[in-house]
């Protein structure tokens, strides 16, 4: 277990570093520029050259990415041209948020996907595996800013029963939660029902009957156990996604997250933010893969790390 992980740690710094050359090339492919969004159309060339010259934007290509490496490497990420703040520390804030959302989506995602997804696998063509089937078909199909607005006119305009946005307690937190999750609830519905049809038709299975077991402990101990691993896949990516990729629910939820926050330097050509959060972003995605792969060892045992 020990060298897979070394393993797996040296193998996301090439990963990264790749992340680190496409976000330090970002500044000069994006089109525009960015003194220029700084101080406006109306500025002149010398007030243009002196503060391209304090950014140090004049420098060599070669060095300023040097500079950058040694920057990013100190865990300095730069600094906001928007806000002036360490861009590390304005990800720190938000980043708290982010998680709170993710972790609650993919409670629901798991709760609600993976119970629909063992009813429908004991129970294959009944009305509930039907019903299963058309919610799996609605998740996917819908986009996820149409669902958030139909909860928000639903739920938050008619019933009046939620917020229709901003950040707080629990009630803020159900709409976003249901919105970001629901795509995920329809593929784990899917995926469980899938591996635990599987599970359920094997001799082991079979043979827990014969015994005498009843019927839940041969669901869930036996049947669910063994079906882990493709669960855990869907688990781990969503997450990480969930992570990494809710720039939309957060801008309508006017969530303060990571994601807003990216949509936000995007909007304001703030490229240092843009850069910082995209690293940041990516070494979280690829932790999080590395945690997901450490997790099949526990869920289930012929699973081994030599």
């Amino acid at each position: 277990m020990k060298s897979f992980i070394a393993v797996r740690l040296a193998l996301m710094v090439p990963t990264l570093l790749g992340v680190l050359i496409v976000t330090f090339l970002l500044l000069y492919v994006a089109p525009g520029d960015p003194v220029q969004a700084m101080i406006g159309e109306r500025a002149d060339q010398a007030t243009i050259d002196r503060l391209r010259a304090e950014l140090r934007l004049d420098d060599p290509l070669p060095v300023q990415f040097g500079r950058y490496v040694s920057s990013v490497v100190q865990g300095d990420l730069g600094t906001s041209y928007i806000t002036g703040r360490p861009i590390a520390a304005d990800l720190m804030d938000r980043f708290p948020a982010t998680l709170k959302l993710a972790a609650s989506a993919m409670l629901f995602a798991a709760l609600f996907g993976i119970s629909i997804g063992i009813y429908s696998a004991w129970r294959p063509g009944s009305w509930g595996d039907r019903i299963s089937a058309l919610i799996a078909y609605a998740g996917v199909s819908f986009p996820v800013y149409w669902v958030g607005l139909l909860l928000i006119l639903v739920f938050a305009v008619m019933l009046r029963w939620f917020p229709a946005s901003g950040y707080g307690g629990f009630a803020f937190l159900v709409l976003p939660a249901i919105t970001l999750g629901m795509r995920s609830v329809a593929f784990l519905s899917r995926m469980t029902r899938a591996a635990m049809q599987d599970v359920l038709r094997s001799d082991f299975v079979r043979t827990a009957r014969a015994k005498g077991l009843g019927e839940t402990p041969v669901v869930l101990s036996h049947g669910l156990r063994n079906a882990l691993i493709p669960i855990v896949t869907v688990l781990g990516l969503d997450f990480g996604s969930y992570l990494t990729g809710s720039i939309l629910t957060e801008t309508i939820f006017s969530w303060p997250g990571v994601g807003r926050y990216v949509l936000t330097a995007i909007e304001k050509r703030d490229l240092p933010a843009v850069q910082g959060s995209i690293l940041f972003l990516s070494f979280v995605f690829v932790l999080v893969n590395l945690v997901t792969d450490l997790v099949y060892a526990k869920v289930d045992p012929r699973v081994a790390y030599d």
